[in-house]
């Protein structure tokens, strides 16, 4: 049992999660009981809204000051996007052009698949949350940052296809993107533990 003042002193790291996700979904606890003793893990939960979304983000930033930000899915587009200061920023799969990949879901009522903190448990994504993506420039984010950025992606992504590798590769030093393909676009099994080595690395260069 740690105790909550120490507790409260560890360095943090943020996790963003992904679409029709929440805080509660299972990798926060999978980087909890890896980090155990040596990272505070938080997890903001976030929606499709880019603006709101981002706007909950940086206000987190700004008081935790996190050491590490790490994104999945839509999470990793708003870890690219987000006001992260010095923080190493980990991207798996990262949704890069949300807009285009969002929109086969355009004004359907989905679920999420965890049960979220804010109690929500449906949501639609509207062509106004949608054309809102169109004000920002990824590219131009993952630029000025890709000295930070550390990317983590499948070949075999089933929903982005190749989209995040073939816009990473040539804005990334070599050595900051991990292309596999033993996993799908979920960072489960073999993925989170690539997803350890490279967190685990980026905490032994610190």
């Amino acid at each position: 049992m740690i105790d909550s003042e120490y507790y409260n002193t560890l360095p943090v790291i943020m996790y963003i999660h992904g679409f029709r996700s929440g805080a509660n979904g299972s990798k926060r606890e999978q980087l909890q009981k890896h980090f155990k003793g040596r990272f505070r893990i938080i997890a903001p939960e976030v929606d499709a809204d880019p603006d709101a979304s981002l706007t909950k983000i940086n206000e987190i930033i700004a008081h935790e000051k996190p050491q590490i930000i790490v994104g999945t899915s839509l999470g990793g587009w708003m870890t690219l996007m987000c006001e992260s200061g010095n923080a190493e920023l980990v991207v798996v799969n990262p949704c890069i052009f949300p807009m285009e990949a969002l929109s086969q879901w355009k004004d359907m009522e989905l679920e999420y698949f965890c049960k979220r903190l804010d109690g929500v448990q449906t949501y639609k994504v509207t062509e106004e949350i949608l054309n809102k993506y169109d004000r920002y420039d990824i590219a131009e984010a993952i630029r000025k940052k890709s000295q930070r950025i550390n990317g983590l992606c499948t070949t075999r992504d089933e929903l982005l296809g190749t989209s995040h590798i073939d816009t990473l590769e040539p804005l990334l030093p070599p050595e900051h993107l991990t292309i596999v393909d033993d996993f799908g676009h979920r960072c489960s099994g073999e993925g989170m533990t690539h997803l350890f080595e490279i967190l685990d690395g980026i905490c032994g260069s610190r």
